[in-house]
C-alpha cells in the first residue's frame, strides 16, 4: 500500500499463523480487552435463529499445519471448535440411519452362513448349537453417528471444568446433557480408519458440519481423552474475526430481547446492514462496529455515517421495514440509524432485555441528525474463574 509501510496488519482479526517454515505470527486481542470471556460470547451466539453453520464464517483453522506456540490463545479455540459442534449437533432432529454390516457366532440363522468360517469356528469342533453368520441391519449404529458420539465425549471431558465453575457452565451442560442423549443407542467405538472414510453429505446439512467438527476435535486431542486434561500452550493455527464475532454476538442479545422483530443481514441495493428493526410504533437501520474508541468520541467516522445513510435510503430497505408506499419520488422516511460498539466491562448484561430499542437511543452523535450510538458491552472473564 502506498500510504502505509510494508508488514502485516491484524485489523480485527485475531489468532496464529505461520509466515514461512520457521516464523509465526500471534496476534491478540486490543489493549484493554485482555480479559473477554469468550466462552459467554460464543454461547450467546448460538442462541440466535442463525444455522449454526454461520458461525464457521467467523473463524478459520489449518488442520494440517503444525502447531503454534501460543499460550495467550489457549483458552480461546478449544471451546470454539467445541460449543460449535455442540451448537450444530443441538439442532440435529433425528439420528440418520444405514444398514451396518455384522458377523457373528449366533444360535439362529441370521442373514447368510459364512460356510468356511461356520466349518472353522463351529464345525471342526462338533458345537452344531451354533451357526456363523454375516447380516446387515438398519440402524442408528452407523460411523457417522459413533464418530459424533466419541467426540461428545471428548466435549465432556474437556468442558467439565466449564461446566462446574462458569456462569454459563449450566447452558454448556443442558445442551451436553440433550445431545448424549440422543446418541445413547450409538456406540462409540469408531476407528481411526473409518474416520477417514466417512465423507459428507449433501441432504444432511447438520450432519456434514458436526462430522467436520467431530473430526477436528478428535484430531485436536489425537483420539485421546487423556490428552485433554494436559493440553499444552500450543494451537492449530486459527484466526478469529472480532468484528464479526460481534456483530453476532450483538445478534444473539437482540434475538433473546425483541425476537422477530430483528431481521439480519437484509439484501439492499447499497449493501446488508446488520439488522433491521421492525415494531408498530418504532423503526431503526442498526450496525456493529468492532471500534471501541467510539466509547470516548463525540463523532463517528466519515465512512459509516455514509454508509448508514446510504442504507436510510435504500427503497429495498425501506420497504422491508414497512414503508411500501415509498418510491424514488416519495418523501424521505425519517429511520433512526444506530451504531451498536464495545466497551469492556466488570459485568455483563443484555441492555436490550429490560427496555424499548426507542428508550436506548439516548446518545445522539453530535451534527448529525437521527443518528445515535449504544455501547453493548462485552462480557469479561470473571475474577475467581
Amino acid at each position: 500500500m502506498d500510504y502505509e509501510p510494508w508488514g502485516y496488519y491484524a485489523s480485527y482479526v485475531i489468532g496464529a499463523e505461520w509466515i514461512d517454515e520457521n516464523e509465526a505470527l500471534v496476534v491478540t486481542t486490543k489493549r484493554g480487552m485482555e480479559e473477554i470471556d469468550f466462552l459467554a460470547m460464543f454461547m450467546t451466539c448460538f442462541s440466535s435463529s442463525l444455522s449454526a453453520d454461520a458461525f464457521s464464517q467467523i473463524y478459520t483453522i489449518d488442520s494440517d499445519a503444525p502447531v503454534i506456540y501460543a499460550p495467550s490463545l489457549k483458552g480461546i479455540i478449544s471451546p470454539l471448535i467445541v460449543l460449535h459442534f455442540l451448537a450444530v449437533v443441538s439442532r440435529i432432529k433425528s439420528l440418520k440411519k444405514g444398514y451396518v454390516h455384522y458377523s457373528g457366532n449366533l444360535k439362529k440363522v441370521k442373514g447368510r452362513i459364512n460356510v468356511i468360517r461356520n466349518e472353522r469356528t463351529n464345525m471342526a469342533i462338533k458345537r452344531f448349537d451354533r451357526v456363523f453368520c454375516e447380516y446387515d441391519e438398519y440402524t442408528v449404529d452407523i460411523p457417522e453417528n459413533k464418530l459424533i458420539k466419541k467426540a461428545l465425549l471428548f466435549c465432556k471431558q474437556i468442558l467439565r471444568t466449564v461446566i462446574e465453575h462458569h456462569k454459563d457452565g449450566s447452558k454448556v451442560k443442558q445442551m451436553l446433557s440433550k445431545s448424549l442423549l440422543m446418541f445413547e443407542r450409538v456406540s462409540e467405538d469408531v476407528q481411526v480408519r473409518e474416520v477417514t472414510q466417512i465423507k459428507a453429505h449433501k441432504l444432511f446439512n447438520e450432519y456434514s458440519e458436526a462430522v467436520r467438527l467431530a473430526k477436528l476435535i478428535l484430531r485436536r486431542y489425537d483420539f485421546s481423552i487423556s490428552k485433554t486434561s494436559t493440553e499444552d500452550d500450543n494451537i492449530l493455527p486459527f484466526t478469529l474475526d472480532m468484528s464479526l464475532l460481534y456483530e453476532h454476538y450483538v445478534y444473539g442479545l437482540l434475538h433473546d430481547a425483541y425476537g422477530d422483530k430483528v431481521l439480519y443481514q437484509v439484501k439492499g441495493r447499497t449493501g446488508y446492514p446488520d439488522f433491521l428493526y421492525k415494531s408498530h410504533n418504532f423503526k431503526a437501520i442498526l450496525d456493529t462496529k468492532y471500534i471501541p474508541k467510539y466509547d470516548e468520541s463525540y463523532l463517528l467516522d466519515n465512512y459509516v455515517v455514509r454508509q448508514l445513510s446510504g442504507y436510510s435510503r435504500d427503497l429495498p430497505i425501506l420497504q422491508k421495514l414497512g414503508y411500501n408506499e415509498i418510491d424514488e419520488e416519495s418523501p424521505l422516511p425519517d429511520v433512526p440509524c444506530i451504531i451498536i460498539y464495545p466497551k469492556e466491562r466488570d459485568e455483563i448484561t443484555n441492555p436490550f432485555s429490560e427496555n424499548k430499542l426507542q428508550d436506548l437511543c439516548r446518545t445522539p452523535v453530535r451534527r448529525l441528525m437521527r443518528f445515535y450510538k449504544i455501547c453493548i458491552p462485552l462480557p469479561v472473564v470473571a475474577a475467581n474463574l
